[in-house]
């Protein structure tokens, strides 16, 4: 079965695919009997399809409103079952980007997009508080696979502390068209990890994966400051 985060409805088979799709269009819900009658199959069949989809969060049983007698039970979509079927989430990131470029200058979307990152930042940065250099990096690193990168923190030789491994972009085609995208990125690293990001490999740029690293304080600027 299709893991829910990553899951679209084409990663089903034809038969839940019907009744997804049933779900969809009937905001209502519709009875298991409906189900059958819809996609003419048995009952036991369609209580097959919905147990598996109940177990992995994409359908729900819930209380039909009374027609004239008393309450049934029918099946609903969750939010996760309606999030099964196309978005066209970068197309309208791509017109609000534009959109931006028209209104602000280069340097006003940048700060935008920045301090999107930073307030992406706020809402992990307690996960960070009291850990070490490289435990906050590990851990940055399981921030960014969990808003959709394949990254992982990675050695990077002679340093002190290893860089940040992303093979791929949540954004790829935002930032091939508008490139202030790539600041909301190092924004959200640098309020996280506290210091400046070296973006020192970059996709849009014909990089194999995106590669950030930590450039931290030196001792002596660190000691004029203080």
């Amino acid at each position: 079965m299709p893991a829910m985060q990553a899951a679209t409805i084409d990663a089903f088979g034809e038969g839940q695919r019907r009744l997804l799709t049933l779900l969809l269009e009937t905001k209502g819900g519709l009875t298991a009997d409906d189900l059958a009658e819809r996609l003419g199959v048995s009952r036991s069949a369609v209580h097959q399809h919905l147990t598996a989809l109940e177990r992995d969060g994409f359908v729900a049983k819930n209380v039909l409103a009374p027609n004239g007698g008393r309450p049934g039970y029918g099946w609903t979509l969750t939010e996760g079952g309606v999030h099964l079927f196309p978005k066209q989430y970068a197309l309208l990131a791509s017109l609000l980007v534009g959109a931006l470029k028209e209104t602000l200058s280069s340097a006003d979307v940048v700060r935008v997009l920045r301090a999107l990152g930073e307030k992406l930042a706020g809402e992990h940065a307690e996960r960070l508080r009291g850990k070490t250099r490289k435990e906050q990096i590990a851990i940055v690193a399981e921030i960014m696979r969990e808003l959709g990168y394949h990254a992982r923190a990675v050695p990077d030789p002679g340093a002190a502390v290893p860089l940040i491994d992303a093979r791929n972009c949540v954004y790829h085609h935002l930032a091939a068209e508008h490139r202030e995208v790539c600041e909301l990125d190092l924004a959200l690293l640098s309020s996280l990890l506290g210091g400046k990001i070296e973006h020192v490999e970059c996709m849009v740029r014909g990089g194999e994966s995106c590669r950030f690293r930590l450039r931290e304080k030196s001792p002596t600027s660190r000691s004029r400051r203080s």
